[in-house]
């Protein structure tokens, strides 16, 4: 492992990939800029404040518990944590598109610079496709599976990671995976999630993301790394 940092490291402080990775962090940015300029104001004051006090105006249980204020509070906290929260990782995956287009440059880069390894024939795009739409899939169930305890203080900012991470970790596996591996090995890494080093890589590279600023301006240095552990690991075999 510490071979690939380096290697990541020296790769990624190159003026090639320094200029690449403001490419994501300056679109993404501009593009959360305009959606706050054009659908931005206080949407909390709009959508979610009405709908508190029309309940707490009610009759029983639920109406007597949004009347007191350390409820509403708890509600609007949370409310404002998982908007910044979302707002980052909206920002995140505008960047991360981004850098979907810039992954084929970066792994041959890599590939012809360290390894040589011959991964034709390539998975087909088709297919490639259909496993980033059962991934959205199963992100929008994961998702739906814990909107019950996002107003939970502090519990819902874990609870809100879980389908985020796996959309992160599988939309990285999907794409990197497709132009570091041949249509054989692309599915061995599909069924062992890229192996330890990739997923533990994933985790760390996912709690970047959520520094505001700092994921964006890594998403080269993400693929960078995360390509190297796979076509080191296939130039090995395994």
């Amino acid at each position: 492992m510490n071979s690939i940092i380096k290697r990541s490291l020296s790769d990624f402080l190159t003026f090639r990939f320094l200029a690449l990775s403001f490419l994501p962090l300056f679109i993404s940015l501009g593009s959360l800029i305009g959606l706050v300029i054009y659908f931005g104001g206080d949407v909390f004051s709009i959508l979610a404040r009405p709908s508190i006090e029309a309940y707490a105006n009610g009759d029983g249980f639920i109406a007597w518990l949004l009347s007191l204020s350390v409820v509403q509070f708890m509600i609007t906290s949370s409310f404002y944590l998982i908007s910044i929260f979302l707002a980052i990782l909206l920002s995140v995956a505008i960047a991360g598109i981004i850098t979907g287009f810039l992954t084929p440059y970066v792994v041959k880069y890599i590939n012809d610079k360290y390894y040589g390894y011959n991964s034709t024939p390539l998975p087909s795009n088709m297919h490639v496709f259909k496993l980033i739409g059962s991934t959205i899939i199963k992100f929008i169930l994961i998702f739906l599976i814990c909107i019950p305890l996002l107003f939970i203080p502090v519990l819902n900012l874990f609870i809100l990671n879980l389908p985020f991470f796996y959309l992160f970790y599988r939309l990285m596996l999907i794409d990197i995976a497709s132009n570091t591996s041949d249509s054989l090995i692309f599915e061995i890494d599909m069924q062992k999630g890229g192996g330890v080093k990739f997923f533990s890589a994933s985790v760390l590279f996912y709690i970047l993301t959520l520094v505001p600023f700092v994921g964006l301006f890594l998403q080269i240095f993400f693929v960078i790394f995360l390509s190297h552990i796979l076509l080191e690991k296939n130039s090995r075999g395994f």
